[in-house]
């Protein structure tokens, strides 16, 4: 039986929609004459029923215009309507399948934005691939530091997967910036891990010792450029994507972001802790 209630939003959610409102305006994203919509949940799959929170409260209009919202769940059930956004709309999914729930918002002027997430119903989680919405290919290989770590020994915990190099001027720029997020957040269950494409293993421990970067779990495989695991998530291997490269990964394991770890926001984990 599907149901949903509203509630509140905790503080803070109007700082957090004006940092994403500043990182869209200075990447040209953002019109400042349109609504936007931002639809967040911390789960987005799990066996059925599934009882799913989202998140309307980062949707607003830059100009401060009124606005309304319609989110449809894509079941086939009534879509919820309001003009309330600093709320959690709760609904459950009670059959197995994939469902995309969308979010339209309206301005005063019918101007209008959308935000879509697609859910899985299964206990079996959205199949395996390097893309947002699927399940993080599982890996294993040594750590810097003599063991070995598994991607599957982290799940139920927020991971930040980055691909990086000493080697690499960006990778190194972007690192304390993964550093600081991982002080913020790291007792409230994130993990960051850092895939070396160093060519000498020493490398990489003498860059992160010498910087105090010591609470990242730093694997290392031979290869450089071309490890497995780097083959694995499509990065440097195949000439299309560079480094710094990071997957944000969700409690059970579907990757919910990627992109250049300094377009990482806290504010982006917070919303999967």
């Amino acid at each position: 039986m599907n149901y949903r209630h509203n509630h509140r939003r905790s503080s803070g959610w109007a700082t957090a929609t004006a940092l994403l409102l500043v990182l869209l305006s200075l990447s040209g994203c953002l019109s400042s004459s349109d609504p936007i919509a931002i639809l967040a949940t911390s789960v987005i799959s799990g066996p059925a029923p599934l009882t799913i929170e989202f998140d309307i409260s980062y949707s607003m209009h830059p100009q401060g215009r009124a606005i309304s919202f319609v989110l449809d769940f894509g079941d086939g059930s009534d879509p919820e309507i309001g003009t309330e956004f600093g709320i959690i709309i709760h609904h459950t999914y009670d059959d197995g399948g994939s469902y995309n729930a969308v979010l339209t918002v309206t301005d005063d002027r019918g101007h209008q934005a959308v935000d879509t997430l697609t859910l899985t119903v299964s206990a079996d989680g959205p199949p395996e691939g390097i893309v947002v919405g699927a399940t993080a290919p599982d890996f294993t290989a040594p750590t810097t530091d003599g063991t070995d770590f598994s991607l599957s020994d982290v799940r139920g915990q927020v991971v930040v997967l980055d691909f990086w190099g000493a080697w690499c001027a960006p990778c190194r720029k972007s690192l304390p910036h993964l550093n600081q997020l991982l002080a913020s957040h790291r007792a409230a269950g994130l993990v960051a891990v850092l895939i070396s494409t160093d060519t000498v293993k020493q490398d990489s421990i003498d860059y992160l010792e010498q910087n105090g970067f010591l609470d990242f779990i730093s694997i290392w495989q031979p290869g450089g450029r071309f490890t497995p695991i780097a083959e694995l998530y499509g990065v440097l291997s195949g000439g299309s994507v560079g480094i710094p490269h990071t997957f944000l990964i969700d409690r059970q394991g579907v990757i919910r972001w990627v992109g250049h770890p300094s377009d990482l926001l806290s504010e982006m984990i917070e919303t999967l802790l």
